[in-house]
């Protein structure tokens, strides 16, 4: 399997990488009552107007990219929810003074945020957000990580490590480069570096998060992601169990805008 080229990779900063996803599960405990429980689709206008509401986008790539989506979120508490997303989400893409922001957000309950930049090292994740809600109960953790490159500078045979913090607890784990596949984007195939990331959580958090994805060889663009995370945490009514497991597809490499 062909090697991908770093350095390509690194200038066009565009790598729109790992779904590290761990985040707060947001539980209705404290009463026992609030089992109401929703998800709501963002609408592709409603995340193109607040594209349009942000700073003035100048990147070549910044824009709203549409996903053939498939897959779904749960938790086991008060009986259980599950969320299961729509056919079609999108990641918006802004760029930042380091590189870039993406945005997954495929309910208004649901989002991930990340930050990547560019550093003498390679590609590194500087910091991000996941947002859950479930039983009308919203949770927001942030985080931020040191030493967690996902796509290095140089050629490098052993896996790369990751740490990232929150005020909950901690994710450590390693990034392992796979190689250069062919990624169907449309009636296209594109050459995708394939990178996957296993994290360990600990903390108020515990559980297990791996992602893949495929970044587009000259652009950085993701052309595919796969999440598959199991996490749990300890509240008042026992041990709550989290469940995702999603496919994004590229349908597009033009933005809307």
């Amino acid at each position: 399997m062909r090697r991908p080229s770093r350095r390509r990779l690194i200038i066009g900063l565009a790598v729109l990488v790992p779904l590290i996803i761990v985040g707060g599960l947001a539980i209705a405990v404290t009463t026992g009552l609030l089992l109401n429980d929703k998800a709501t689709p963002v609408s592709i206008q409603d995340v193109l107007a607040r594209f349009h509401e942000g700073e003035r986008r100048t990147g070549k790539l910044d824009g709203v990219y549409l996903y053939a989506t498939r897959g779904q979120e749960s938790v086991d508490a008060l009986g259980g929810a599950t969320h299961r997303y729509p056919k079609s989400t999108t990641i918006t893409l802004v760029t930042v003074p380091c590189g870039i922001r993406l945005l997954w957000e495929p309910f208004e309950e649901r989002s991930v945020r990340w930050t990547l930049c560019a550093t003498a090292d390679g590609i590194e994740l500087a910091d991000w957000e996941v947002a859950h809600e479930f039983f009308g109960q919203g949770d927001r953790t942030g985080y931020t990580c040191t030493e967690s490159v996902l796509v290095p500078a140089e050629e490098k045979s052993e896996a790369s490590p990751f740490r990232c913090r929150s005020d909950r607890g901690r994710e450590d784990g390693e990034t392992d480069l796979l190689g250069v596949e062919r990624v169907a984007v449309g009636s296209a195939r594109r050459a995708g570096v394939h990178v996957r990331t296993v994290g360990q959580v600990t903390g108020g958090d515990s559980g297990t998060e791996t992602t893949e994805w495929w970044l587009d060889e000259r652009s950085g663009l993701p052309l595919r992601i796969r999440l598959a995370n199991r996490t749990s945490r300890s509240v008042l009514v026992g041990r709550v169990h989290y469940s995702e497991d999603a496919d994004l597809r590229l349908r597009t490499t033009k933005p809307l805008r």
